[in-house]
């Protein structure tokens, strides 16, 4: 081959830049691929935090997760127990209200207290909350929609720990604290559950507290509000 010929391939191989223009393309390669690092670095952070991190925010309130009630199912005769109870709550016509696992959460302060973020009732107090599940599946879902239920049965160690006046009746397995799903306002909330607890009056031993918020406690336990 001549040199000529040679030299004309070369050129047509490897074309000639301006350094100029091989440094910028270099650049750009490297800070795509430092972007690309940082990036995934960052997903790989925040997907171990959400694995570390033992609850879900509803509304800003903290509330156990499913993969913690899963631990809370291994745990001794547990699993057991709480197919026990969801077999009582069907029987009764009431197991499909709220998922059986929210019943049993003790409340958004666990981690902070020390204890438990689930807590299984004595049979003996799973009657309590047939009437409570009643009044929630027929009355308050329908006037306000579906809703969350951040704190059910707490265990005697739980609320001994708490300074809330209405304590008592979770531990008896009455009461829930619920949140809305929907975008309820504060007022609006206030207003249907205040006229639907004077509606249904004394016979229902509808309790009802309200908060600043949208988070709300009933019980059928006694008639009151506060």
């Amino acid at each position: 081959m001549s040199a000529d010929k040679f030299l004309i391939r070369f050129n047509i191989l490897y074309p000639y830049r301006p350094s100029g223009r091989r440094v910028n393309r270099v650049v750009v390669v490297f800070l795509t691929l430092l972007l690309a690092s940082i990036l995934l670095i960052l997903w790989l952070f925040l997907y171990q935090k959400s694995l570390d991190k033992p609850y879900v925010e509803i509304r800003g309130h903290r509330v156990a997760s499913a993969d913690n009630f899963d631990g809370f199912l291994r745990y001794g005769d547990n699993r057991e127990r709480v197919q026990a109870l969801s077999r009582y709550l069907a029987s009764r016509g009431i197991a499909n209200v709220v998922p059986v696992s929210s019943l049993l959460r003790q409340g958004g302060g666990w981690i902070e207290l020390r204890e438990p973020p689930f807590a299984i009732p004595p049979q003996s107090e799973w009657h309590n909350i047939v009437k409570t599940l009643t009044l929630l599946r027929d009355q308050i879902i329908p006037l306000i929609g579906s809703v969350d239920v951040v704190a059910g049965f707490r265990s005697d160690a739980y609320n001994r720990k708490l300074e809330h006046s209405d304590k008592a009746h979770h531990r008896d397995f009455c009461a829930l604290d619920l949140i809305p799903k929907s975008n309820i306002s504060h007022r609006e909330l206030v207003e249907e559950l205040r006229a639907l607890h004077a509606r249904l009056g004394p016979e229902s031993n509808f309790g009802l507290g309200l908060s600043d918020g949208v988070r709300f406690h009933i019980d059928t336990c006694g008639y009151r509000i506060w």
